[in-house]
């Protein structure tokens, strides 16, 4: 028999860390926003210790930067970011799908089957946010395929980090369909176990992705706006 890892407990750190980072996301608080350690509390309607954890987390996962006098705001996002984030992620996702093809087995590959039908609407916040774990849940899986357990802890921070960019530019767009058909392209080349088509297959659908984000860029989307929140 053989010792089972036990789950790990979601703390109130953590939870209060998903719910500002959603609130990020979300643009709920717009890039450049400045807030205390006091107002993340109430936001989140906890103590400021697990917040101050929480806020430590999300400047790790360069979110958000501390200003002079312990305080905080939504780090911005610039052309440069945008680009920067996609050439890394194209270097670390070519290689994870190139291993992974002709290594996925049988369970991922209905996994990934499953995930990809994931539809959204680009009105609907919620809806955005489901398909972007669903997305998130698609990309790892491939990573994990890989057999390359350091590949994939370098794709996870990249995901997260990413995730507003994307979040922003689906608003901005509908891209279901598209999207489905560029999954379903990838699990076949990875089904068939063609390195050089997965792995261009997976450029090819980030440099999509990109355009879609860039588009979202100069429409507006991404423009900084900086504000101090006051609480009532």
């Amino acid at each position: 028999m053989f010792a089972t890892t036990p789950l790990r407990r979601v703390t109130r750190a953590d939870e209060a860390y998903q719910a500002l980072k959603q609130m990020i996301i979300r643009a709920d608080l717009a890039p450049g926003a400045e807030f205390t350690e006091l107002q993340a509390a109430e936001f989140v309607g906890y103590s400021r210790t697990p917040v101050r954890e929480a806020l430590a987390r999300l400047r790790h996962r360069r979110l958000i930067v501390l200003l002079p006098g312990r305080r905080y705001a939504v780090a911005p996002i610039s052309m440069g970011d945008v680009r920067d984030l996609f050439v890394v992620r194209r270097l670390v996702e070519s290689e994870t799908t190139r291993l992974a093809a002709g290594r996925v087995d049988v369970d991922q590959l209905r996994h990934l089957d499953a995930i990809c039908i994931k539809a959204y609407d680009p009105s609907d916040p919620e809806s955005v946010r489901d398909f972007l774990q669903a997305n998130t849940e698609f990309h790892m899986t491939v990573a994990h395929a890989s057999g390359n357990t350091r590949l994939a802890d370098l794709l996870a921070p990249l995901l997260s980090e990413m995730e507003r960019l994307l979040y922003l530019g689906l608003r901005a767009s509908n891209r279901t369909n598209d999207i489905v058909h560029e999954h379903r392209r990838l699990i076949t080349a990875l089904e068939t176990g063609n390195t050089t088509v997965a792995a261009n297959e997976a450029l090819t659908q980030l440099h999509d992705a990109e355009a879609m984000v860039i588009q979202a860029f100069v429409a507006g989307a991404f423009d900084n706006k900086p504000q101090v929140l006051a609480l009532e």
